[in-house]
């Protein structure tokens, strides 16, 4: 083989630029701007030990909605989708402008043609400890951890929430079709989803059949970070909570309170100031606001129809007694809650479009005490009907955990009654024969265009929240993006429990 001498290396080496330059390459999105770590051992702070007393910060939530599982493909609500985000990072996040950002990938480049997207890993990635691995260490991520998270979004079993927001990858549409409709195992032919590959142990590779502006958002929401196959066992509800995140599940009691403590195996550890962080979740709005004036509970990331009313006045700035210790904080994006009604019930068409009106004029009475810039309600009726006597005597509606649709359902129940129809919210998520009233909401990133309900049920009404979070003036470094569903506690501080007022 002939080498180049010293005397001609540099002009090749120019030329090979040069020529490089000229050539049309990928585009190079993101450059790496993490910190490392040195070692993967997990010193997790749980509780604060000696002199360490005296600078130990925590910071209490609460929540509105119960927090249904950490299994990121079953998170169904706001409360939830903000859990998983202290335990778990994806490949990318979200900052608090709404920007991608890197998180577990460190780099990205997408092609010309935005059909491919080759994310590097960082190589110093560790799960948390964990009794799901024999050592009972958590051991490092990879590539293939990546694959296994995005086609199990396709399996039989789980909610098609997380697959219809990447039904554009190559090959994910024939295998979940395949999963959910060749139900003998041994006569599927697709083992895998053909548009995510991995070709080495720090590269994972998305190939688009079809362009998606949106693509790397949706990696960030929460339906898309990334947990390690030993984390999945038999039942849905023994999933472990086992992530990468800034934080560990240290404790959980009685389903209303969630300890999280610090984990030093973090690779940006040296960013999390928090030592701890608790998560109470309430259903009463009196528990929430007394915990809140004691100082108990610090932050409420997304207030409900009552508390709003309580502490905002028309103009939706604080009320006197709120300001001084308090700050509201709306987001710019809103989530959009509809009622429709069920095609396949017993309600005909001309009760629904009575109800319709009924609940605009006076259903919308209740939601206009409420800051117009927070809540709007929609009217989808076009004109009042001659006759507004609602002939069914008995109509159900299906369950929602949403507080704006449950406390919209009761009032409406309240108008119904003055006619003597009788409106009763079942215990049933989803619309069946005997269900009249069903609820849908969409926040933004979370829809997605393959949802069909809006055909499948007619509009009734609509209104719109903006989610609004309310916390203390003593905490610093909180910010909020245009998604609802965000929460991000990196840098985020308070004064110790004995300096909090």
């Amino acid at each position: 083989m002939k080498l180049l001498s010293s005397q001609n290396y540099l002009p090749a080496l120019i030329l090979s630029l040069v020529l490089l330059w000229g050539c049309k390459q990928p585009e190079t999105v993101v450059i790496e701007n993490a910190p490392t770590v040195s070692a993967p051992s997990d010193t997790t702070e749980e509780y604060p030990t000696g002199d360490d007393d005296s600078d130990f910060t925590k910071l209490v939530i609460g929540e509105y909605q119960s927090i249904t599982s950490f299994d990121p493909l079953l998170a169904d609500n706001g409360a939830t989708m903000r859990a998983l985000q202290l335990v778990y990072e994806g490949l990318v996040r979200l900052d608090a402008d709404g920007n991608t950002i890197p998180a577990v990938a460190k780099k990205w480049e997408v092609s010309n043609d935005s059909l491919t997207y080759t994310f590097t890993l960082h190589q110093n990635i560790y799960y948390h400890d964990s009794d799901v691995f024999n050592t009972g260490t958590g051991r490092r991520l990879t590539p293939r951890d990546v694959k296994f998270v995005f086609e199990r979004m396709a399996k039989v079993g789980n909610p098609p929430t997380a697959a219809k927001l990447f039904w554009d990858i190559k090959g994910f549409e024939p295998f979940y079709q395949e999963q959910h409709k060749v139900y003998a195992p041994e006569k599927r032919t697709l083992s895998d989803v053909s548009g995510i590959q991995t070709p080495n142990d720090s590269t994972i590779v998305f190939e688009l059949h079809e362009q998606d502006p949106k693509f790397l958002k949706k990696l960030a929401t929460p339906y898309a970070v990334i947990y390690p196959r030993e984390a999945v066992t038999a039942t849905p509800n023994s999933f472990a909570p086992v992530g990468t995140g800034p934080f560990t599940l240290s404790s959980q009691t009685a389903d209303s309170a969630y300890i999280f403590a610090k984990s030093q195996k973090y690779h940006e550890s040296k960013t999390i100031r928090l030592n701890r962080v608790d998560i109470l979740t309430r259903n009463s709005k009196s528990n929430l606001m007394r915990q809140m004036g004691s100082g108990d509970i610090q932050l409420l990331p997304e207030l409900g129809p009552n508390i709003i009313k309580n502490v905002t006045t028309d103009a939706g700035t604080l009320k006197t007694g709120f300001n001084d210790r308090y700050k509201l904080t709306k987001r710019s994006s809103f989530n959009e809650i509809t009622v429709r009604s069920n095609s396949n019930a017993n309600i005909t068409d001309e009760d629904a479009d009575r109800i319709s009106h009924l609940a605009y004029s006076n259903t919308s009475s209740y939601f206009e005490q409420l800051p117009s810039s927070i809540v709007t309600v929609d009217s989808t009726a076009s004109q009042q009907p001659s006759d507004t006597t609602i002939t069914e005597e008995n109509l159900y509606a299906v369950f929602s955990e949403d507080p704006f649709a449950r406390t919209y359902l009761a009032n409406l129940a309240k108008i119904l009654g003055r006619q003597d129809v009788e409106l009763s919210m079942t215990k049933l998520r989803t619309p069946t024969r005997n269900t009249d009233l069903w609820v849908t909401q969409h926040a933004p990133l979370i829809h997605n265009k393959m949802d069909k309900l809006n055909s499948d049920y007619p509009e009734l009404f609509r209104f719109r929240v903006y989610p609004t979070a309310l916390q203390r003036n003593e905490i610093t470094g909180l910010n909020f993006n245009q998604y609802g569903w965000w929460l991000d506690l990196r840098g985020v501080s308070l004064p110790t429990p004995d300096k909090l007022n």
